[in-house]
C-alpha cells in the first residue's frame, strides 16, 4: 500500500468520527477486544462497554495466578460496582456502563470512551497480569 492510499485511509477514518451515525465501535486496547455502544434514555445517555480480559488458570497449571487474580476480582468490585464476572468457563469478563448528559455519538464517544479506559487503566492492567490470555484455551 503506498503512503498516500493510507493517508486516505486514515482520513476516511477521522472522517467516520464526525460522522452522527457513528455510535459504536469495536477495538482493541492493550490486547483487549472491546465492544462499545451509545444509548439514550430519559436521563441522557449512556455509554455501554464490555471485553473479554482472559481466563483464569486451572488450579493445576498456576494457583498462586489464579487465587491473586480472583483477589484483584473481588476487590476491585468492591471499589467500582461489580465491573468484572467470573464466568463459568473461566473466563473474565470487564463490563461498563456510564450515564451522560446526552446520548454520544462520534468523536464525543471515542472522547468519553478514553476517559473510562483511562479510570479502567490500574485496574484492568493489574487484573490481566494474573489471567491467561483468550488465545491460549479455545
Amino acid at each position: 500500500m503506498k503512503l498516500h492510499e493510507t493517508l486516505e485511509k486514515v482520513q476516511g477514518h477521522l472522517d467516520n468520527l464526525d460522522n452522527p451515525q457513528f455510535d459504536k465501535i469495536d477495538f482493541e486496547w492493550e490486547g483487549i477486544k472491546f465492544h462499545a455502544y451509545a444509548g439514550d434514555d430519559a436521563d441522557g445517555g449512556k455509554i455501554y462497554l464490555s471485553a473479554k480480559l482472559g481466563k483464569l488458570y486451572f488450579s493445576i497449571e498456576d494457583s498462586v495466578q489464579r487465587t491473586m487474580a480472583i483477589e484483584r476480582i473481588y476487590a476491585t468490585n468492591r471499589g467500582i460496582d461489580g465491573a468484572y464476572r467470573i464466568e463459568k468457563n473461566g473466563t473474565i469478563s470487564f463490563n461498563s456502563i456510564t450515564s451522560t448528559d446526552k446520548m454520544l455519538t462520534g468523536a464525543g464517544l471515542m472522547g468519553a470512551l478514553t476517559l473510562i479506559l483511562l479510570e479502567s487503566e490500574t485496574h484492568l492492567r493489574a487484573l490481566r497480569a494474573h489471567l491467561k490470555p483468550q488465545d491460549l484455551d479455545p
